[in-house]
């Protein structure tokens, strides 16, 4: 079997910043957005942990916020970025025993966001 074929059309970057995600609905304001911690993140979109539960729901529109710090820029080289997007998957992020499990306790879902082809990105490097 030949090795996987890589279909993304940037390059990922794991880095450790915060993202505020918001419905994109008409009147929703900054207090009903969802706040968490970036897993990974390219100019197509977003994987990151929140608490649980969460509001949004797969195929939500949403607008996305992640501000990275100056010490982050050469993993990622933006300092800002700012989406229109959708929730593809919101799925329980498994805690236990396991290296990368959360503690016991710590309840979380990871939300995978898609950005919208405008997405804007400050502050290149």
């Amino acid at each position: 079997m030949g090795g996987d074929v890589e279909r993304r059309r940037f390059r990922r970057a794991a880095v450790a910043v915060d993202v505020a995600i918001r419905p994109q609905e008409a009147g929703a304001a900054r207090e009903s957005a969802v706040t968490g911690a970036v897993k990974d993140i390219s100019l197509a979109g977003v994987y990151c942990y929140a608490p649980s539960p969460c509001p949004l729901k797969p195929g939500a529109a949403v607008v996305c916020e992640v501000t990275v710090p100056v010490e982050h820029t050469r993993q990622f080289p933006f300092s800002r970025i700012l989406s229109r997007g959708w929730v593809v998957r919101v799925e329980p992020v498994p805690t236990g025993r396991r290296e990368h499990d959360l503690p016991p306790g710590d309840a979380r879902v990871g939300i995978a966001v898609a950005f919208t082809p405008d997405v804007k990105a400050f502050g290149t490097v």
